[in-house]
């Protein structure tokens, strides 16, 4: 009997677990995974999932922040009868930019303090003209990776790369004179281009110091005409050639500007060099002209001579005009006894005075033919100089450009010649 009975149990034994089975699963598994993807839910955990083998629970899915994942782990351990065995939330780790000004503001999550400070050394190295801010940029070890993003991170991640396209500066080049220096500020392509515009700034004729810190480069700033070297390097060369340099900018969206003390000469080469960097555009010029760069104000001397000589030998050459009649280059008897009465004081000098003499043209004519007569004048001046002694190495003759008259610098009378100290 016993043994029948015994019999029946271990053949019940098998039906009663399979009826159990069936009644957990119809009746409380369902409304488990129902309850666990609630909580899921109730703590914004996205693209969740639930699974349940029989006690066993396992979820996936991607919380907003860390406060939100571990409310829902908590909770969900409490889920009795449930053991959580395979937990798999995370935080996506995602990146928000906000560009204001020069300020960059970095939002998100990412895994470690090592990623955050590599992430933002190479939106600097993108952008070095901007500040960028990570204060609000977030640290977990819950943050996971998207789906197909490799590390280091770079300029061609699935993650960076709509920033980096968003990060796109246009070209601009700005060039002010402040306290005996010439300031270069902008962002441009290449630190070869850079080097270039540098060398263009630091000639000897001025003598100015060339500051170029302020000047950045950067790989993802868009084309434009004067980015090249030889569109902008040229133009610089020819503009800062000058014995009193001026300032010059081109930025996104505004004309190119020049502002200088110059001659019609070398407005007329600034204004070629420009055309390859422009393309047509107009050129805002504030341009001071003069006879010749050797009236630019603030220009250096370079006889070397003491200052005392130098100021007496000003005093006495100052506003003097050697005139001559209209269409000739005949040195009139009057003008020759002027030059003789000058000749000793400039003489007396000594022989390293090195003299300008230069010969207005006379407006209203034809330029073609009064420059080459404004030269034949000039000669004449220096001619009869040196018959009087002053050494013929030492002063050059030339024809100064034209100053349309009532212009501050323009000369008082012409046609005539100026002598002045190189």
């Amino acid at each position: 009997m016993r043994f029948t009975v015994l019999l029946v149990l271990l053949v019940l034994l098998p039906v009663m677990m399979a009826a159990h089975l069936w009644d957990y699963v119809e009746h409380h598994e369902l409304r488990l995974m129902a309850q666990a993807e609630a909580i899921l839910k109730k703590h914004d955990v996205r693209g969740g999932t639930v699974n349940v083998r029989y006690l066993d629970l396992s979820v996936t899915g991607d919380a907003q922040d860390e406060e939100s994942l571990q409310k829902a782990v908590a909770e969900l351990a409490t889920l009795g009868p449930l053991r959580l065995v395979d937990d798999r939330l995370a935080i996506l780790a995602r990146l928000h930019v906000k560009l204001e000004a020069d300020q960059l503001t970095l939002d998100g999550w990412v895994p470690d303090e090592d990623t955050a400070d590599s992430l933002k050394g190479l939106l600097l190295k993108v952008r070095p003209d901007l500040q960028v801010i990570s204060d609000e940029l977030k640290v977990s070890r819950f943050v996971r990776w998207p789906e197909g993003e490799k590390l280091p991170l770079s300029e061609q991640s699935p993650m960076l790369k709509p920033i980096i396209g968003a990060l796109h500066v246009p070209p601009s080049l700005e060039i002010s004179r402040r306290e005996g220096k010439l300031i270069a500020a902008g962002m441009v392509p290449t630190q070869e281009l850079k080097e270039n515009i540098q060398q263009a700034l630091s000639q000897p004729l001025h003598g100015l110091g060339v500051e170029v810190s302020q000047l950045r480069v950067s790989s993802h700033v868009l084309e434009a005409p004067f980015v090249s070297s030889e569109g902008i390097v040229p133009f610089l060369r020819s503009f800062y050639a000058t014995p009193s340099p001026g300032e010059f900018s081109i930025r996104p969206g505004e004309n190119p500007q020049l502002k200088a003390d110059t001659t019609r000469t070398l407005e007329s080469a600034w204004l070629g060099h420009l055309r390859a960097v422009t393309k047509g555009t107009r050129v805002e010029m504030q341009l001071t002209q003069h006879p010749s760069v050797y009236h630019f104000p603030g220009r250096r001397i370079e006889t070397p001579l003491p200052e005392d000589v130098l100021q007496s030998v000003r005093d006495l050459i100052n506003g003097e005009l050697i005139l001559f009649t209209s269409g000739s280059s005949s040195l009139a008897p009057e003008e020759r006894a002027r030059l003789a009465a000058l000749a000793p004081a400039l003489l007396s000098a000594g022989p390293v005075l090195r003299l300008i003499v230069g010969g207005h043209p006379e407006l209203g004519r034809d330029m073609k033919s009064e420059q080459p007569l404004a030269l034949q004048r000039a000669e004449q001046v220096a001619s009869y100089l040196i018959e009087q002694g002053a050494p013929s190495a030492e002063i050059r003759a030339m024809a100064f450009d034209p100053v349309t008259t009532g212009d501050k610098y323009a000369p008082l009378q012409t046609p005539s010649v100026e002598i002045l100290i190189q």
